[in-house]
């Protein structure tokens, strides 16, 4: 009785070792390929194992990730690894109320180590395909992760470079201002260049002032000459005009002594002073009076003019006619007039 309580405990010890199994996962499993040389060893593990229980403490968001995570995971490997376990503690711990068959004691032992040794080495076969699988699980995950740093490694490289080229695309837009700048003033500098060649040289230029220079000079000294002349040719007309004036004043004394005298008196010699006031009062006078006409005709019921009448006549006409000659002469009629400049 003893001997099948133990038996007993010991199938509870493995089935709460598989429990176990399904909860930490592959420490457990470790554990067990690690205690499956000896059913004695794998007994003691497992008693650790059911002195040792373990309190789960897990969150709907976690329970939702296993669940998740089941769902998306292959478990075949796993549930034929437990398949084989239960198979092999079947075999190697039998129900504490085996069925009694009448045999031979020697083909019973020969029966029993059979199916136990080839259940144990099936359990450790697919022990052994499992953690093939789970080293090559790791081997890729591992893998993944070199992958995963390798691109993180890409990832911040490619940003160094982004941020180099920026600094670069920066430096050339600075550049291609610069060049823009200069060919711009190039330009302007090549159209002033050619303005300036269209120019003569300085030489000539300095040749052209002087004449220049020297034209100015004659213009003025011209001037100058001119407005001599002209200043002068003024005093002279603003004389002849005083004479005029004064001859104007002294008009009822020249007529006075213009009078008739009678046959038998003689002629008295006028003086040049005379003269010339009597001839320039004529002059004034002869705008105002109608020109007599020229000729010896007497008409009907008039008296013949003694001789000194005649010649004073003349000589009034001929005053006239050199007066009409100055008038229509331009350069006497330009000089007449000051211009406008003095």
């Amino acid at each position: 009785m003893r001997s099948q309580s133990r038996r007993h405990d010991h199938h509870c010890a493995s089935s709460a070792c598989l429990v176990t199994v399904a909860v930490n996962g592959i420490t457990s499993v470790d554990l067990l390929i690690a205690n499956s040389s000896s059913p004695e060893k794998s007994s003691s593990a497992m008693a650790n194992a059911t002195q040792q229980p373990v309190s789960v403490t897990i969150t709907l968001e976690e329970e939702d990730r296993i669940v998740n995570a089941r769902i998306m995971n292959d478990d075949k490997p796993i549930k034929r690894v437990i398949k084989k376990f239960h198979n092999y503690t079947q075999i190697s711990h039998p129900p504490p109320f085996p069925i009694i068959t009448v045999a031979s004691p020697g083909s019973a032992a020969t029966q029993s180590a059979t199916p136990l040794e080839d259940a144990r080495e099936a359990f450790l076969l697919e022990l052994t395909s499992f953690e093939l699988m789970l080293r090559k699980s790791v081997m890729i995950c591992e893998a993944e992760a070199r992958q995963v740093d390798e691109y993180e490694r890409e990832t911040r490289r490619i940003n160094d470079e982004h941020g180099t080229l920026r600094g670069q695309i920066e430096q050339l837009k600075t550049a291609l201002e610069q060049e823009q700048l200069m060919r711009k003033r190039k330009m302007e500098y090549e159209f002033v260049a050619e303005k300036v060649n269209t120019l003569p040289s300085r030489e000539e230029l300095e040749l052209s002032i002087k004449s220049l220079e020297n034209d100015m000079a004659t213009i003025r000294d011209e001037h100058e000459r001119q407005n001599r002349a002209i200043h002068t040719q003024k005093a002279a007309l603003d004389a002849i005009v005083t004479d005029l004036n004064a001859l104007r004043s002294l008009g009822p004394e020249s007529a006075a002594m213009n009078e008739i005298p009678p046959e038998d008196a003689e002629v008295p010699d006028v003086e040049p002073a005379k003269m010339e006031i009597s001839t320039s009062m004529d002059v004034e006078e002869a705008g105002s009076e109608p020109v007599e006409p020229k000729g010896d005709d007497i008409e009907m019921g008039e008296v013949e003019e003694p001789p000194e009448i005649k010649a004073h006549h003349r000589s009034k006409q001929r005053l006239e006619e050199r007066e009409e000659g100055e008038a229509s002469d331009p350069e006497s009629s330009d000089l007449s007039e000051p211009p406008d400049d003095i």
